[in-house]
C-alpha cells in the first residue's frame, strides 16, 4: 500500500479515483477499517498477541493518507467510567475510551502517590521478647492506621515530630505469670501530644485500622515498652504508605463466534466444557440443535484453552481484548475508603496534567521569544 500511494505522489497524483495517495475509494475505506481495528484491539493466537501495540505519532498512517491525530472532542465523546462495585473496602469500574499510559498512571498514582498515615519512627524503651528491635519496628510500621492525612502538615526533612505533623501512639504490654501473650495493634494507645491536638482529633481519634493484627508474641516475664510516631508519607517512600492492598486493571476481553460459521451440536458442547471460566454456554435453536454462543465475555481470562484444547481458530472463534476498554479493581487497605481513594488519585492526576500544561506553556514562550 505504501509503494502504491508512492508511486502515486512520483508520478505526479494521477491514478485510479480515491484518496491523496491514490489508493481506490473502497480500499481506503476497507484499509481505514482494518487499521482502527489494529488500534483498538488486539488478537490473541497460538504463537502469542498480535496488534499489541499503539501507534501514537499522528503522522503514522500519512503515506495511506489517514489521519492518527488525537482529537479532544472524539475523546470526550468516547471517554466514560462505569461503576460496578462500591464499598468501602472494594471499588469495581470500567474505564473507557482512554490510551494504554493513562490508565497505568492512574494505577501507580493509587499505589504510590495518595498520602496516608503510618509508624515512621519508633523509640524502644524495653524490648524483651524474641523479636529484635529493627524487625518489631518493622512490624509496627506495616500496622495501617485509620486518620485522615489532611489533618497533619508534611514533615520536613530532620524536623522534629509534633502535635501539627504527627500522632503518637504507646504500646506497653508486659506477660507476667501467663504462659504466653499476645500484642495485638489494639494494644496501641494514641497520646495526644498537647491539649490542643486532643480537642482536635477527639471526634476522629487516629486508630489501626484492625485490632486483631498480631505484632508479637511474649513469654512470662518478657516486655515490650516503646513509642510509635506517625507521619503522612506516600507509597513511593515506603509500602507501608500504600493506600491499597492491590490496584488492578485488566483488559475488556474480546470474543467473537463467526455468525457464517456457528460451532453446532457436540462442537458446541466440547467448547462449553472445554472453558475453565464458563465464558461459553449452549443455546438451543430450531430444529432441535444446538448453537455455542459467548455468556460472559468478562469472565475469560484469556488462558486461550479455547483455540488451544479446541480448534476454535479453524471453526470462527477470534479471541482479544479491547486496549482502550479497562476493568479496574481497587481495594483499599481501610485507613482510606476505597471510593476516596479513586477521587484523590483522579485529583492527583489532574495536578499532574496542569503541571505538564505549564511545562509546554513555558517552553514555547522561551521557543517563541
Amino acid at each position: 500500500l505504501k509503494l502504491m500511494a508512492k508511486r502515486s505522489r512520483d508520478s505526479g497524483g494521477t491514478g485510479p479515483p480515491g484518496n491523496a495517495a491514490g489508493v481506490p475509494a473502497a480500499a481506503a475505506a476497507a484499509i481505514s477499517r482494518r487499521i482502527k481495528g489494529q488500534q483498538a484491539d488486539l488478537r490473541l493466537t497460538l504463537e502469542g498477541a498480535e496488534d499489541a501495540g499503539t501507534a501514537d505519532f499522528c503522522g503514522a498512517f500519512a503515506a495511506l493518507d489517514l489521519d492518527n491525530s488525537w482529537d479532544s472532542g472524539a475523546f470526550k465523546k468516547g471517554f466514560s467510567i462505569n461503576i460496578n462495585h462500591m464499598s468501602d473496602e472494594l471499588v469495581e469500574f470500567d474505564m473507557k475510551g482512554i490510551d494504554p499510559p493513562l490508565a497505568n498512571a492512574f494505577r501507580r498514582i493509587l499505589i504510590a502517590e495518595v498520602p496516608t498515615i503510618a509508624i515512621g519512627r519508633v523509640t524502644l524503651y524495653q524490648n524483651t521478647g524474641v523479636i529484635h528491635d529493627e524487625n518489631l519496628a518493622h512490624r509496627l510500621g506495616l500496622v495501617p492506621i485509620r486518620f485522615e492525612p489532611d489533618l497533619l502538615d508534611w514533615r520536613r526533612k530532620d524536623e522534629e515530630y509534633g502535635p501539627e505533623n504527627s500522632v503518637v501512639f504507646s504500646l506497653h504490654v508486659v506477660c507476667g505469670d501467663q504462659a504466653r501473650r499476645s500484642v495485638y495493634s489494639r494494644d496501641l494507645r494514641w497520646e495526644p501530644l498537647n491539649e490542643a491536638q486532643r480537642e482536635r482529633f477527639e471526634s476522629c481519634p487516629p486508630e489501626p485500622v484492625d485490632p486483631d493484627i498480631l505484632i508479637a508474641q511474649l513469654r512470662t516475664g518478657q516486655e515490650i515498652e516503646c513509642m510509635c510516631y506517625c507521619e503522612k508519607g506516600v507509597g513511593k517512600d515506603h509500602a507501608k504508605w500504600s493506600p491499597v492492598c492491590t490496584a488492578t486493571y485488566k483488559l475488556q476481553p474480546i470474543i467473537t463466534l463467526d455468525p457464517d460459521r456457528p460451532i453446532l451440536g457436540k462442537d458446541a458442547e466440547l467448547l462449553k466444557k472445554t472453558c475453565p471460566m464458563g465464558v461459553f454456554d449452549v443455546e438451543d435453536i430450531a430444529g432441535g440443535g444446538k448453537r455455542a454462543v459467548v455468556s460472559d465475555a468478562r469472565r475469560c481470562t484469556t488462558c486461550r484453552e479455547c483455540i488451544e484444547s479446541f480448534p476454535g481458530t479453524e471453526k470462527g472463534l477470534v479471541l482479544g481484548k479491547c486496549k482502550t476498554h479497562f476493568i479496574f479493581s481497587i481495594e483499599s487497605v481501610g485507613n482510606i475508603p476505597a471510593p476516596a481513594l479513586f477521587e484523590r488519585a483522579l485529583a492527583k492526576l489532574r495536578d499532574k496534567c496542569e503541571v505538564a500544561k505549564g511545562v509546554i506553556s513555558r517552553k514555547s514562550a522561551v521557543v517563541a521569544a
